[in-house]
């Protein structure tokens, strides 16, 4: 039986169990990056007729790697979430900026006309799913619709703005006319496993705030720059995809060491070059025979190949034999990574391996929390003996709320300031977060404190 958890997988036969996990150097499985996360995707771009698609990451699909390691993890879900929820605070109003004694303050306001506006098309659910996507990627997708007006003479003003999902949206430019500075943005499913992803394919020109009129829909591209990067934002969390998917990987082999009684005798490391190879080899064979092909093909390939592995680990019959496999060696930087499998065999101190993996678990919670920029007192990651006190959370929440949320309100809110702006030129108002300040239990009445209040 083969029990897949992810990117990994238990196998029990007979009277063999063992874990099974990919990576890219085995004698570093924690600080390994495989050689699909590199950085080298300006000039990566690919062709889809006439356009030049700027990938998003190595094969145009790191917002679906990132979803996949994400959504695997005990963490990371609930901190993110967190984050966009700290951002989000009371929640979205209309404000001005005034400056009284020399200090900028936000006078909120309300205002029916752009209230009516905002209402009409949903700017809530617009903003809240943009928030999640910032929190995860740092970056999102709004297509800009305008209203049908100016086709028959009447003043032009912007009727709403859509999110786009990030994984299904790419800067893109002319192939023609090359230039460094995307110009378009292309919409479809960037898997292309199916032809409906070509037919269905659409350009749409970005959004240009000094000619906001000139089509009919336009897409926006708000994002958190990075350093050195031409087109997408690389989100802080990049950094810690190994430290999550070696978070990810430890409850497999717990899982293992209680599943039906049976401790887990081996635990096997494999090279991620060796899959992403035989996936290669795959996709040719499919492409010399005419078919799709298909991701099931890769985990058929994988199921066959454990079982030969299960075999050889097994049974008395089997002494005497060995599983051979090559290594091939490559050169990052100053070091030298090996692509070669590994079997470890598993020491039955069950109790000192336990409390291995639990204390690489509680580290890996650690640089997650680091890598998304969130306390871990407001993050919920404290270790696990220590509850964090009630001031230490107030003042990593000050702190956040005061140095952390006015450059992300800023992009979050960019797209739709502008079409205020550009709708109601007049009104000089523009939208952000209200949050109300934490406070201190002492520095409350007692009708102001949680337990009193309804």
């Amino acid at each position: 039986m083969i029990d897949y958890q992810h990117n990994g997988a238990i196998v029990d036969v007979d009277n063999v169990c063992f874990t099974f996990a990919i990576s890219e150097n085995p004698r570093d499985f924690a600080s390994y990056r495989t050689n699909q996360d590199s950085l080298d995707w300006a000039e990566k771009d690919y062709h889809v007729g006439n356009w030049r698609i700027h990938p998003y990451g190595d094969n145009n699909n790191l917002p679906k790697e990132i979803q996949k390691v994400i959504q695997a993890n005990s963490d990371a879900p609930g901190i993110l979430k967190r984050k966009a929820q700290l951002l989000w605070g009371k929640g979205p109003k209309l404000y001005k900026e005034t400056l009284k004694d020399n200090e900028l303050m936000q006078e909120w306001v309300d205002d029916s006309t752009i209230q009516a506006w905002l209402d009409d098309w949903g700017y809530e659910d617009y903003l809240l799913k943009c928030a999640v996507d910032f929190s995860h990627m740092e970056g999102f997708f709004s297509k800009i619709y305008l209203n049908r007006g100016n086709r028959i003479g009447k003043s032009s003003f912007i009727s709403k703005l859509e999110h786009l999902s990030i994984d299904r949206a790419r800067l893109a430019s002319e192939f023609q006319l090359y230039k460094k500075k995307a110009t378009h943005a292309v919409v479809t499913d960037f898997s292309f496993e199916t032809i409906s992803a070509l037919i269905e394919l659409k350009v749409y020109p970005l959004f240009d705030v000094k000619d906001p009129f000139k089509y009919p829909n336009t897409i926006h591209y708000s994002n958190m720059y990075s350093f050195c990067a031409d087109y997408y934002t690389v989100p802080d969390i990049y950094g810690s995809l190994e430290w999550l998917r070696r978070s990810n990987s430890i409850p497999i082999i717990l899982k293992a060491l209680s599943k039906n009684s049976i401790n887990a005798n081996y635990h096997i490391i494999s090279p991620q070059l060796f899959w992403d190879n035989k996936e290669e080899d795959l996709r040719a064979n499919c492409l010399e025979r005419g078919i799709v092909y298909a991701p099931k093909m890769l985990e058929d390939y994988k199921n066959e190949l454990l079982k030969g592995v299960a075999k050889v680990l097994s049974s008395e019959e089997n002494t005497g034999k060995f599983w051979h496999t090559t290594k091939a060696f490559t050169v990052e930087g100053t070091n030298l990574m090996d692509h070669g499998w590994e079997i470890k065999l598993i020491d039955q101190k069950l109790k000192d391996f336990v409390r291995a993996q639990v204390d690489i678990s509680d580290h890996s919670s650690k640089k997650i929390s680091t890598s998304i920029g969130l306390h871990s007192a407001i993050g919920g990651t404290g270790q696990t003996t220590n509850v964090n006190s009630g001031s230490e959370q107030i003042y990593a929440l000050q702190n956040y709320l005061t140095t952390q949320n006015d450059i992300p309100e800023m992009i979050l809110t960019k797209m739709i300031n502008h079409a205020i702006k550009i709708n109601f030129p007049e009104k000089n108002l523009k939208l952000g977060f209200y949050h109300i300040g934490p406070k201190k239990l002492q520095d409350t009445t007692p009708s102001q404190r949680p337990l009193n209040q309804k």
